[in-house]
Protein backbone atom coordinates (compact mmCIF):
# COMPACT_ATOMS: atom_id res chain seq x y z
CA UNK A 1 0.00 0.00 0.00
CA UNK A 2 1.38 3.41 -1.01
CA UNK A 3 1.47 5.90 1.86
CA UNK A 4 0.45 9.47 1.04
CA UNK A 5 2.96 12.10 2.16
CA UNK A 6 1.58 14.70 4.59
CA UNK A 7 2.83 18.26 4.10
CA UNK A 8 2.77 20.67 7.03
CA UNK A 9 4.11 23.82 5.37
CA UNK A 10 1.68 23.81 2.43
CA UNK A 11 -2.05 23.77 1.93
CA UNK A 12 -3.93 23.03 -1.30
CA UNK A 13 -6.22 25.83 -2.48
CA UNK A 14 -9.32 25.17 -4.60
CA UNK A 15 -11.20 27.52 -6.91
CA UNK A 16 -14.99 28.02 -6.94
CA UNK A 17 -15.41 24.88 -9.06
CA UNK A 18 -13.54 22.70 -6.56
CA UNK A 19 -10.48 22.30 -8.79
CA UNK A 20 -7.06 22.56 -7.17
CA UNK A 21 -5.68 25.96 -8.10
CA UNK A 22 -2.35 25.47 -6.37
CA UNK A 23 -0.94 25.63 -2.87
CA UNK A 24 -0.13 28.17 -0.20
CA UNK A 25 3.22 27.76 1.49
CA UNK A 26 4.70 29.43 4.56
CA UNK A 27 8.42 28.97 5.13
CA UNK A 28 11.19 30.61 7.11
CA UNK A 29 12.88 33.35 5.09
CA UNK A 30 16.58 33.62 4.33
CA UNK A 31 16.56 36.56 6.72
CA UNK A 32 16.51 35.21 10.28
CA UNK A 33 13.26 35.86 12.11
CA UNK A 34 11.24 36.49 8.95
CA UNK A 35 8.90 34.28 6.89
CA UNK A 36 7.88 33.89 3.25
CA UNK A 37 4.25 33.42 2.15
CA UNK A 38 3.98 31.88 -1.32
CA UNK A 39 1.12 31.09 -3.66
CA UNK A 40 2.22 28.29 -5.97
CA UNK A 41 -0.24 28.27 -8.87
CA UNK A 42 -0.44 25.05 -10.92
CA UNK A 43 -0.83 26.92 -14.21
CA UNK A 44 1.25 30.05 -13.69
CA UNK A 45 4.25 31.28 -11.77
CA UNK A 46 4.71 31.20 -8.02
CA UNK A 47 3.96 34.52 -6.35
CA UNK A 48 5.23 35.90 -3.05
CA UNK A 49 2.86 37.75 -0.73
CA UNK A 50 4.15 40.44 1.62
CA UNK A 51 1.22 39.95 3.99
CA UNK A 52 -1.81 37.79 4.64
CA UNK A 53 -3.99 40.59 3.27
CA UNK A 54 -2.09 40.59 0.00
CA UNK A 55 -2.43 36.80 -0.23
CA UNK A 56 -6.20 36.94 0.34
CA UNK A 57 -6.50 39.61 -2.36
CA UNK A 58 -4.50 37.39 -4.74
CA UNK A 59 -6.85 34.48 -3.99
CA UNK A 60 -9.90 36.70 -4.59
CA UNK A 61 -8.61 37.50 -8.08
CA UNK A 62 -8.33 33.75 -8.75
CA UNK A 63 -12.00 33.04 -7.84
CA UNK A 64 -11.33 31.30 -4.53
CA UNK A 65 -14.45 31.02 -2.34
CA UNK A 66 -14.89 32.87 0.92
CA UNK A 67 -14.92 29.56 2.84
CA UNK A 68 -11.66 28.46 1.20
CA UNK A 69 -10.05 31.82 2.04
CA UNK A 70 -11.07 31.32 5.70
CA UNK A 71 -9.34 27.93 5.66
CA UNK A 72 -6.22 29.56 4.24
CA UNK A 73 -6.27 32.19 7.02
CA UNK A 74 -6.59 29.47 9.67
CA UNK A 75 -3.68 27.58 8.07
CA UNK A 76 -1.55 30.75 7.93
CA UNK A 77 -2.30 31.62 11.55
CA UNK A 78 -1.34 28.17 12.77
CA UNK A 79 1.76 27.95 10.59
CA UNK A 80 3.01 31.44 11.54
CA UNK A 81 2.43 30.67 15.23
CA UNK A 82 4.41 27.44 14.83
CA UNK A 83 7.28 29.22 13.07
CA UNK A 84 7.39 31.87 15.79
CA UNK A 85 7.47 29.28 18.59
CA UNK A 86 10.33 27.42 16.91
CA UNK A 87 12.37 30.55 16.23
CA UNK A 88 15.71 30.59 18.08
CA UNK A 89 15.78 33.15 20.92
CA UNK A 90 18.65 35.04 19.27
CA UNK A 91 16.44 35.64 16.20
CA UNK A 92 13.76 37.53 18.07
CA UNK A 93 14.57 41.22 18.10
CA UNK A 94 11.77 42.40 20.35
CA UNK A 95 12.59 45.52 22.26
CA UNK A 96 11.27 45.99 25.76
CA UNK A 97 9.96 49.39 26.75
CA UNK A 98 10.39 50.49 30.32
CA UNK A 99 7.79 52.71 31.92
CA UNK A 100 9.09 55.34 34.35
Amino acid sequence: MKEEKKFFSTMDVKDKNGNILGAVCVTPSKEIGKRDILLMDEKSMTQSARSTTELINMLSKKNVTFEEKKLVLDFLSERLRNLEQNMPPSASKKTKKTIK
